[in-house]
């Protein structure tokens, strides 16, 4: 997405998600975003579990769900 498709995008915000965008935009600025000192792995525990709604067999036939491809 280039900058002018961002720009573009932004009078369809709120005014909630515009002040917190540009929250966000004076911390990246000002470098006062925090850098996670998370490996990929420990970010990814973090996430193992919270999906919902998938089908029982999903991570079995994760390729068939994604892909369309054969069920094993």
């Amino acid at each position: 997405m280039s900058p002018q498709d961002i720009i573009a995008e932004l009078p369809k915000l709120t005014r909630g998600e515009l002040e917190q965008v540009d929250a966000h935009l004076h911390e990246l600025l000002h470098g006062r975003t925090a850098v996670s000192q998370k490996s990929w792995g420990e970010a990814l525990l973090q996430l193992a579990g919270s999906a919902q709604g998938l089908p029982q067999d999903f991570a079995h036939q994760h390729d068939y769900y994604l892909h369309g491809g054969r069920r094993r």
